[in-house]
């Protein structure tokens, strides 16, 4: 027969009342701890019992009613031996166990009158509301709240935890976390909770304030629940410097649970009603505060995730064009290539074709970001694999616009120079779909343009495009570059323009390649100072440095 067929024997029909409070407060019981034997010491489940009574909604006639008939069990149970003192009589359950002075002295928190009181309060919050309006991410704005209460409160511990699925909270090293929980924030813990990387506050079992929160019981500020992470730690010999019970403040937004925080104390029912007042209106500021750092933090790993996405994407990009110039025996050649973002929609590139002659490539797409950029390695690819396959420029950029006006179906287009440099003979044959016209400096000072010889990439089904040829002779100079550089703005919004291009690369050295890039890049970045460029920006140098 177990415990409560023995009480239920010594009961009345007329008490069956009796029997369902004290059935309720077993089950209640055996589903926390899995069994129960009455002890002397139950004062801290009975308490907890009344509290999750309380927050279930249960009228309070019927909270005292509940009250008497388990006062009735455990008188029984004393009488048939199985406490040897009723907890009614040995704590007081009901009452605080702080005594009538210190009750006052804590309500003098906020000293004055009542009007004066709640205007301290208020100006509590609002410094609270300045402070957490500077908080940013999660773990800073829960560490002020933290602080606040407990220094608003007088007390020395607080720690808080989030609910795992919530952005931002702080994962423990110290245990696998496989609860809804996590320990997000801590302030002031004694030695026997901050021991072990603060295993007792990390594990992943649930303790009753979590368990409250989920049944949607804790919405409000609670004065004491039971704390079983300080008894586990107590029990193990920990050091906690007398605290045992805590207050649990609720973090709740838009009915969504975000976390808990909890305030410690040695009493129980330490914080009167005007604290916990108190502590509710922190709660709510707090959620507001967390859904806008969890926004924040959230907008922040979207942000460095889409950075690193764009850096690697820019790598790649980069690794297509060619990580060094090769070495044509009579000539000097020089590249610069920067992009106005993470990705470019410019490129150029260099590659070697039968019969030692060289394809040199200065391509700029018509828009920007990562849709340019695909073109562009598009594209890239296309010419590669076409120049094999013909000897002529224009045949070459012919087969790369069937390609992708066959295969693509968005509106970009490409403006390509593509030229076939013949070493031996100094010649180079070249097609311009719609490119800005590379400028030849001969050696005598005279610029030519080598103008369009068809429309860009892209944009009909069957473009006229021819090519032509010049022939250099030594210290001639070909650069080709994008519409970035001539484009370019200055502080007074002014473009840099094809005539100040024209002029300085007349006045660039005539030595090699690499100096008169240095020449044209530092005769652009003079122009411009500090204006961050709009577009990307490509210059090609090649200078023909062999006597005939």
């Amino acid at each position: 027969m177990d415990i409560l067929e023995r009480f239920a024997e010594t009961l009345s029909e007329q008490e069956n009342e009796i029997l369902r409070h004290v059935r309720g407060y077993v089950e209640w019981r055996v589903s926390q701890a899995g069994n129960f034997v009455p002890s002397i010491r139950d004062d801290v489940e009975l308490r907890t019992y009344l509290l999750h009574l309380k927050t279930s909604g249960v009228h309070r006639k019927d909270q005292h009613e509940q009250i008497s008939s388990l006062q009735r069990f455990y008188d029984w149970a004393k009488t048939v031996g199985f406490v040897t003192d009723n907890p009614f009589n040995e704590f007081s359950v009901e009452r605080p166990t702080l005594a009538r002075e210190q009750i006052r002295r804590r309500k003098e928190i906020f000293s004055g009158s009542a009007e004066e009181r709640e205007i301290a309060r208020l100006r509590a919050l609002n410094q609270l509301a300045e402070q957490l309006n500077r908080s940013s991410d999660t773990e800073t704005t829960l560490a002020v709240a933290l602080e606040t209460m407990v220094s608003l409160m007088g007390l020395q511990t607080a720690w808080a935890f989030r609910i795992s699925s919530m952005a931002g909270a702080l994962q423990s090293t110290s245990a696998s976390n496989s609860h809804d929980f996590v320990l997000a924030s801590a302030y002031g813990l004694p030695p026997g909770l901050e021991r072990d990387n603060r295993y007792y506050l990390a594990k992943p079992e649930y303790c009753h304030c979590q368990d409250l929160l989920n049944a949607g019981h804790l919405r409000r500020a609670v004065n004491i629940v039971e704390c079983t992470r300080l008894l586990q730690s107590a029990q193990a010999d920990g050091d906690n410097q007398g605290l045992l019970f805590h207050a649990s403040v609720p973090i709740i937004a838009a009915g969504q649970p975000l976390g808990i925080m909890n305030v410690a104390t040695e009493e129980w029912q330490f914080l009167t009603g005007a604290d916990l007042q108190l502590l509710s209106a922190i709660g709510s500021q707090v959620a507001i505060a967390l859904e806008r750092a969890r926004l924040f933090d959230l907008t922040q790993a979207q942000r460095l995730r889409l950075e690193s996405e764009l850096q690697m994407a820019r790598d790649v990009q980069a690794s297509l064009l060619p990580e060094t110039l090769p070495d044509i025996p009579g000539y000097s050649l020089a590249a610069e290539w920067r992009s106005a973002r993470e990705m470019a929609g410019d490129f150029y590139d260099i590659f070697a074709l039968p019969d030692g002659r060289w394809g040199i490539v200065v391509a700029d797409v018509a828009d920007k970001g990562a849709a340019a950029a695909m073109f562009m390695a598009m594209t890239h690819s296309l010419i590669r694999a076409s120049a094999s396959a013909h000897a002529s420029p224009a045949e070459t950029l012919k087969e790369v616009n069937q390609r992708i006006m066959t295969h693509t179906t968005s509106d970009i287009f490409v403006t390509v120079f593509y030229a076939v440099l013949d070493a031996a003979t100094h010649t180079i044959v070249y097609a311009n779909a719609g490119h800005n016209p590379p400028l030849l400096r001969q050696a005598a000072g005279s610029i030519w343009s080598l103008m369009p010889t068809g429309p860009a990439i892209g944009l009909l089904e069957e473009p006229n495009l021819r090519d032509a040829s010049i022939t250099l002779s030594p210290g001639d100079a070909l650069a080709a570059y994008t519409d970035g550089v001539t484009d370019a703005l200055n502080l007074h919004g002014e473009e840099y323009s094809l005539r100040r291009f024209s002029a300085a690369l007349t006045n660039a050295p005539a030595s090699d390649a690499a100096l008169q890039l240095a020449h044209l890049s530092d005769d652009l970045a003079a122009f411009t100072q500090d204006v961050p460029p709009f577009d990307d920006i490509t210059f090609f140098i090649l200078v023909d440095e062999m006597e005939k």
